[in-house]
């Protein structure tokens, strides 16, 4: 099928220029009729053979794009065809005039020098043909790396296209009944027949009403169309999309597409809406701010002061101690509550960071005019222009390209810049070089390309709605502090109950059957627990900022010590996401670029090494970005403007010398950029400004050393024969095989005869030489480990946690990576065996036989549940080529297996399984905005090492909180024994409300609060993950250890000095039965011998003394719960905060007991300095035992006993 061409301003050389580029899978274009010959697979297409037999009808002539620009354009001034060589981006890149012939550089003896655009009226270079026209150099014919996978890609390009014409002749008549039709605002295209015959051609208007008379088939709009519709555009003739968009795209020459009419993209924009992504719903601070007090732990506490002034509110004189406990709680409640909103205040908003990928603006065809317009008023069928700098304002379908590439970096984690071009390579739409997404970064070249889809509807929406509809996982310690809340809840409220029958059914006075049951109840809920882990997480998430980590939910940092699984990206993560150069090849060698830990570092002053850094400096467009100063930048991280691996190279050179100094050495006189056809850069330079020519080349070391018959050894010129190309080979494979990008090095001094001073190379005549040549060696590019990541790996595994890698990356550059990093440890994985073996499945290999192996994204979607279970099962697993759905799907794989999962990121493609991890961790400096808003953890400076320091301090958290909560439920025994003794034995009541309150937020508030900087245990990293499913926060272990152990000593300490009180007034422990409800209370009758207001005196006295010996023997218990595997003496007491607690145990209780009028409102009295002695004794049994029992821990970690006794 033929499409007749216009006429128009451009040369028949820009025609053939761009056809050869966008056609390259079509042999058959005749470039001198003008003429384009489309695919087979089109003439498939039953709908365009049965209108284009009915009727003809020829293209009108179009106007001269620039005078048309000119008569009818406001926007005139915006001309994608303008010369843009001053462009530093075009110029870096290597893509010259987007819209014209390869540029090149011409040198005048004066030594001025300039960029020119070849076949310009400004050049005096005779007019150039297209650099298509440089005689193309063949690859050879040996087993290289490279080789082997362009031919890979080529048998699988022709496979997709036959596959795709299959498609299409079976789906004839579906075809037909389905076709959309052609909007009649938008300018119409012709089409000829394919046959030849004389009928008259149908317009594509015509043509589409025409299927819609027969079929009578009402179009479906395309908003209604699903993103999943629209993805399948790129495997779609292009003739059949320009019908289903609506649109007019010029198929002979797109840039000079009439493309939609004003009025249609108008109506289309009110039927799609804007092409932005759609936000969130944002909730308000204050429902936030009420949030805080709804969770479980507040609203315990929020219960126990409702009930305190409850029980205020039934007898103000009785029950005023509870007055000061509700109003109390509800203080800490409040402050603690808005302590936690103000921390985890920032909201998620990952769709604002989303916002940040779209461009401002962007350059569109309407109405045959180039114009410029707000991206988010783009529209599906938008023809669309896109240049190196720019960011991609849509989902686009490629038509036209020159020399254009995309970083997909931050959607698919392929750190080299990808190629784009109108042909379909791949039935994936991320895999296919015709589409390119919008919010990508178009690094080099420029192209053509139609809207398929825009805001929600784009592959960048499909990814903003999984992060949305992703919620947040529930984190290990929000569990395990929910299920204590309730336990104790049901203890509280259970013993409640409890007292509350038994006290009406010994006839006690309701009101205080009331009063007291609340005060036990209360004295069930640890009040300091609330600040206790508030303060314990803040302080943690400070400790983590000092080290470069950034805590956003408290909550979470208790998770990654819990963690046991790491699924980290690879590019910026494990690697540093900057090309460098990492190892050279010259003289037969391979020589290392890393002078901290090679040992066969390359010398710079070997001659041949002069040459190679000679090449590798001059053969270069790239230059440092000069708009802000670097001088104090290291090299490494400064800014270029060009290609990455050009970047990588022009870095490398600076480090040994100035490369703009050592370039105004040697000027430069005529330049061949890279493409893709020739796959190596030329440029021709002089020593000096008049000294003799001499030519650089760099490109794909098997086109260089095709064109080579010498090479460089030890600084002389050898013969390049067998030997040589032996070893270049197995050394290319080598380099490829790591996982690294080779560029093959080569020069070759001109003859001064031959090419004199006033010589004018020209690219129409290949007047310069493209053989014989002189190897000099290869460069090998990678984007290397960050520093640091291997040994945090190593620590990772030690601490036993399994590193695992997800990306979207080549497998074999994934898995060169992963064994760098010491991901996979192994010489050969399953997929080795498998190859090796001829093993087709590789899940009928015996997984026992290796412990590493490396899945594509291709294979997830058919796993089975026994294939997840296998890959899961062992250590070191790599998954590659995977897209942001996949990396959802492997999070929750490994999540339905119980894994505690943390995942870490920096791009866009990594934010849904960021935000369903467990504990997701974004990069700080290279991270996306959407990333660092899905993560829960940032790494500030992208340090892969810092997790260790995270993990480390989770698993403190973890410890801390175990310990303050063994140390706070230890009160509960002696608080609610004076209670039960009260009701059941109806002895006085031995401890008051007040002085309940005196010790869970006065003596204890302080001691609680240490141990959040109490130091790990030496032995903390050596440990396996806690298992979380065994290992709670409040174990069985851990109750009985508090309770019976540490409670009931308190307890008895408290009661000996209660019953020595009352024995030193002549009552002995038999004379306080069944006394409660008669005697030590007002109006009391008299009772051994003392009246009411004696017997009151000595029941506070008593109170105190009771006080006294729980506070004391609570110093014991506060040392016990001090380490929970080594012994106190081993962790020593650095701990400052803790020595302090301990002090103030005694200075407030001193305080309380002997200041007046402080401890008449705290109803106790001076006691005898004999009840602060008697209580030591206990305080001393309690640390000792402790020691014994921890030391026959660590002496029998296996034994029943450690099973029993280690909490």
């Amino acid at each position: 099928m033929n499409i007749k061409n216009s006429t128009n301003s451009l040369t028949n050389e820009d025609i053939n220029n761009n056809n050869n580029n966008n056609n390259t899978n079509n042999n058959q274009s005749n470039s001198n009729n003008n003429t384009n010959n489309i695919n087979s697979s089109s003439s498939q297409v039953q709908p365009l053979q049965s209108a284009i037999r009915q009727s003809q009808s020829h293209i009108p002539k179009q106007t001269s794009f620039h005078d048309f620009n000119h008569c009818h354009n406001p926007y005139n001034e915006i001309n994608p065809f303008a010369d843009t060589s001053n462009n530093p981006n075009n110029g870096a890149s290597g893509s010259g005039n987007p819209m014209s012939k390869s540029g090149g550089l011409s040198k005048s003896r004066s030594g001025s020098q300039h960029e020119i655009e070849l076949g310009s009226s400004s050049s005096n270079l005779k007019k150039s043909k297209s650099m298509e026209s440089v005689e193309y150099i063949t690859e050879p014919q040996i087993p290289l790396y490279y080789s082997m996978v362009k031919e890979k890609e080529r048998q699988r390009e022709v496979k997709l296209r036959n596959k795709i014409k299959n498609k299409l002749k079976k789906n004839k008549s579906k075809t037909t009944t389905t076709t959309t039709t052609t909007d009649v605002g938008a300018s119409p295209s012709t089409i000829e027949p394919i046959d030849g015959n004389d009928k008259e051609p149908m317009s594509a208007i015509d043509l589409a009403q025409d299927n819609e008379k027969k079929t009578h088939h009402k179009h479906k709009d395309l908003a209604t169309q699903t993103t999943e519709e629209l993805t399948h555009d790129h495997v779609l003739p292009l003739e059949e999309l320009i019908i289903k968009l609506k649109t007019n795209i010029n198929i002979n020459d797109p840039r000079h597409s009439a493309g939609l009419s004003r009025e249609f993209a108008s109506e289309r924009l009110e039927i799609d809406g804007k092409n932005a992504l759609t936000p969130s719903k944002p909730v308000p601070k204050w429902v936030k701010y009420l949030k805080e007090f709804l969770g479980l732990f507040p609203i315990m506490l929020e219960v126990g002061g409702i009930l305190s002034i409850i029980a205020f509110g039934i007898d103000t004189e009785t029950g005023k101690d509870n007055l000061y406990l509700g109003i109390i709680l509800w203080i800490v409640v409040f402050l603690t509550c808005t302590f936690s909103y103000i921390q985890n205040s920032k909201s998620s908003g990952v769709m604002e960071g989303f916002k940040k990928l779209a461009p401002s603006s962007t350059k569109v065809l309407r109405d045959d005019n180039l114009i410029e317009i707000d991206s988010e008023d783009l529209v599906v069928g938008d023809v669309v222009i896109v240049r190196a700098g720019d960011k991609v304002p849509a989902d686009l379908r490629v038509v036209a390209s020159h020399h254009f590439k995309v970083d997909n970096s931050s959607l698919t984690g392929e750190t080299e810049p990808q190629t784009r071009s109108p042909s379909c390579t791949d039935e994936n739409p991320l895999e296919t070089q015709n589409l390119t997404f919008y919010g990508t970064l178009a690094c080099q070249g420029d192209c053509v390309g139609v809207v398929i889809a825009t805001g929600d509807r784009t592959v960048i929406g499909k990814i903003a709605k999984l992060a949305s509809n992703s919620k947040p996982h529930s984190t290990p310690m929000k569990e395990e502090i929910e299920k204590f809340i309730k336990i104790i809840s049901i203890v509280a409220f259970s013993l409640g109950a409890i007292f509350l029958a038994i006290g009406f059914g010994r006839s006690v006075e309701w009101i205080l059957v009331i009063i007291y049951t609340i005060g036990i109840v209360v004295s069930q809920v640890p009040e300091a627990l609330l600040p206790t882990l508030t303060v314990t997480l803040n302080l943690t998430a400070k400790r983590m900022a000092k080290k470069n980590v950034l805590v956003k939910n408290l909550l979470t940092v208790e998770t990654l010590g819990s963690t046991t699984t790491i699924a980290s990206d690879k590019t910026g993560t494990l690697t540093q996401n900057i090309m460098t150069v990492v190892h050279l090849w010259y003289d037969g060698t391979i020589y290392s670029c890393n002078s901290l830990t090679a040992s066969n570092f390359f010398n710079a002053q070997s001659p041949t090494f002069k040459k190679l850094y000679q090449i590798a400096a001059l053969c270069n467009r790239t230059v440092f970005d000069k708009s802000e100063n670097q001088d104090d930048i290291p090299i490494q991280l400064r800014k270029c403007i060009g290609d990455a691996s050009e970047s990588a190279l022009l870095k490398f050179c600076h480090q040994v010398e100035n490369v703009e100094d050592y370039r105004d050495r040697f000027p430069k006189y005529f330049e061949i950029p890279f493409n893709s056809v020739n796959k190596w850069q030329m440029s021709v330079h002089t020593i000096g400004d008049d000294g003799e020519f001499f030519m650089v080349m760099k490109g794909a070391p098997e086109r260089i050393i095709k064109m080579c018959n010498r090479i460089l050894i030890e600084g002389e010129e050898q013969e390049l024969d067998e030997k040589h190309l032996q070893n270049f080979q197995s050394s290319y494979e080598h380099l490829a095989g790591k996982g690294e990008r080779a560029l093959g090095l080569a020069y070759l001094p001109l003859d001064p005869q031959q090419y004199p001073s006033n010589y004018i190379f020209d690219m129409e005549e290949k007047n310069f030489p493209t053989k014989d040549l002189v190897f000099v060696g290869l460069t090998a590019l990678m984007d290397p480990p960050r520093p640091g990541v291997p040994e945090a790996i190593k620590t990772c595994k030690e601490a036993g946690i399994r590193v695992m890698m997800i990306t979207g990356d080549h497998p074999l550059t994934a898995t060169a990576i992963a064994k760098q990093v010491g991901i996979i440890e192994t010489d050969e994985t399953l997929n080795d065996i498998a190859a090796r073996e001829g093993v087709e499945d590789l899940f009928s290999l015996d997984f026992t036989r290796g412990t590493s192996i490396v899945i594509p994204g291709s294979m997830l979607d058919d796993l089975t549940r026994e294939q997840w279970d296998k890959i899961l099962s062992l250590k070191q697993v790599v998954f590659a080529r995977t897209s942001p759905e996949q990396k959802l799907q492997i999070t929750a794989a490994m999540q339905k297996r119980g894994d505690i999962v943390a995942v870490t990121g920096d791009g866009v493609n990594d934010s849904p399984a960021l935000k369903k991890a467990d504990l997701g961790c974004a990069m700080g400096i290279t991270g996306s905005d959407v990333a660092k808003e899905a993560a829960s953890i940032v790494l500030l400076d992208d340090n892969f090492a810092s997790i260790i320091l995270g993990v480390e301090e989770g698993r403190m958290i973890f410890d801390k909180l175990k310990k303050s909560i063994c140390y706070t439920l230890s009160s509960n025994i002696p608080e609610a024994i004076p209670f039960f003794c009260f009701f059941v034995l109806q002895m006085p009541v031995a401890l008051s409300g007040i002085l309940i309150l005196c010790i869970d937020l006065g003596t204890d508030l302080i001691p609680v609060i240490s141990y959040a900087y109490e130091d790990s245990e030496t032995n903390l990293m050596k440990r396996k993950p806690r298992n979380v499913k065994k290992d709670k926060l409040v174990s069985l272990r851990l109750a009985i250890f508090s309770y019976l152990w540490l409670g009931c000593w308190q307890c008895a300490a408290g009661f000996l000095n209660y019953f020595l009180t009352f024995k030193d007034y002549g009552y002995s422990a038999s004379d306080l039965y069944n006394v409660s409800a008669d005697y030590f209370k007002d109006g009391a009758e008299i009772y051994g011998g003392h009246d009411a207001a004696k017997q009151v005196q000595i029941l506070n006295e008593a109170q105190t003394a009771y006080f006294v010996a729980i506070v004391i023997s609570r110093l014991g218990a506060a040392l016990s719960c001090k380490t929970r595997i080594v012994s106190i003496f081993q962790q020593g007491f650095r701990n400052m905060v803790f020595n302090f607690g301990v002090c103030s145990m005694l200075a407030i209780a001193l305080f309380i007991v002997h200041v007046p009028g402080v401890r008449t409102f705290f109803g106790c009295t001076i006691i005898s300095y004999k009840y602060w002695l008697i209580p030591i004794p206990f305080a001393v049994f309690l640390v000792a035992s402790n020691e014994l029992r921890l030391w026959l821990i660590r002496k029998y970690p296996k034994s029943k006993f450690a099973n029993l006794c280690a909490w």
